[in-house]
């Protein structure tokens, strides 16, 4: 399972991203579509969580492997078996934003309520992210930018969120000190790169988010 692989390099967390079954079920899937990544084919929205838990899923290379769909409760738990804390991406499909923001959180904080340490809620859906706020104020939340504009910070500030969540293609100096600034912490997503990781861990971010552990298993021994 990637959660032992990335417990085994060394990773204090992991990210990754939850969407609604069609019969509203949390699940573990990244994309909205199963054919890419599993042996299934259709929507996840509009595949019930009964028939979705059968399914296999496939590795990195499209071959198929005994790991099934998990739903969001049980990745959790592996997490919290495995001593990891976790960045559930709410990630809506199409006109499911609210709804989805809303079952994620909740699930979320049902779960964190017996866990050592409660996951964080990420999102590019400011509407996913405000009807997580709504259910279940007390889980703490970051917003995920693609492009980082100069409103930001404001709208960070608006949602309640810890965090800021940026490309790295535009992370630089100046966006760690402006959310520090902010009160903010500031993660990047996705550096494959160990260097320029370790660079800007060096310069003041919090956390990375990476494709390849391994890369940084020296970084997160330190």
């Amino acid at each position: 399972m990637g959660l032992e692989r990335a417990r085994a390099a060394g990773c204090r967390a992991v990210e990754f991203d939850a969407m609604l079954a069609a019969c509203g079920t949390p699940v573990v899937i990244h994309d909205e579509t199963l054919a890419r990544t599993t042996e299934g084919a259709g929507r996840v929205d509009q595949t019930p969580w009964s028939a979705l838990s059968e399914l296999r899923l496939r590795d990195r290379d499209g071959a198929l492997t005994d790991e099934r769909l998990p739903a969001l409760h049980q990745v959790l738990d592996a997490c919290q078996r495995l001593g990891l804390m976790a960045n559930v991406e709410i990630k809506p499909s199409q006109g499911r934003d609210a709804q989805t923001g809303q079952r994620v959180a909740e699930q979320v904080a049902r779960w964190a309520a017996g866990a050592a340490e409660s996951p964080v809620l990420s999102s590019f859906s400011e509407v996913a992210l405000a009807a997580a706020a709504q259910a279940a104020p007390g889980v703490a939340r970051a917003l995920l930018l693609e492009l980082p504009d100069d409103g930001a910070l404001t709208r960070a500030h608006h949602l309640g969120c810890v965090a800021l969540i940026i490309n790295v293609a535009w992370l630089d100096a100046a966006w760690i000190a402006a959310a520090h600034g902010a009160g903010l912490g500031i993660a990047c997503y996705t550096e494959n790169d160990a260097a320029r990781g370790r660079a800007h861990l060096a310069g003041g971010l919090d956390a990375l988010i990476t494709d390849w552990p391994d890369r940084f298993a020296a970084i997160a021994q330190d």
